[in-house]
């Protein structure tokens, strides 16, 4: 059965707004009150900060800022490939 689109939309507002507040009291009498008694809004939205809390960051904190070039050149031999030129540069590297 398809979710109601109006419903996903004040669940995702809720979460959002939940976000910004303290962990604690303060969030759940907040939830409690921004949810008028439906305990399973409640619950879900419960759920899904649950998840947030616990989920891991998998990009560090912070991005390097200078990102340094291969030191690679022409001439130089990777296992036993001799590197003769540089063919292609990209947003991704040099070939």
């Amino acid at each position: 059965m398809p979710a109601d689109p109006i419903s996903e939309d004040l669940e995702r507002r809720l979460f959002d707004e939940a976000l910004d507040l303290p962990v604690g009291a303060e969030r759940d009498a907040w939830l409690a009150g921004a949810c008028r008694g439906d305990q399973s809004l409640k619950l879900r939205i419960q759920a899904l900060l649950r998840v947030q809390a616990e989920e891991t960051h998998f990009l560090p904190e912070s991005l390097p800022t200078v990102i340094t070039p291969p030191s690679e050149q022409p001439g130089e031999r990777i296992g036993r490939y001799k590197l003769l030129q540089q063919i292609g540069e990209g947003g991704f590297g040099s070939v």
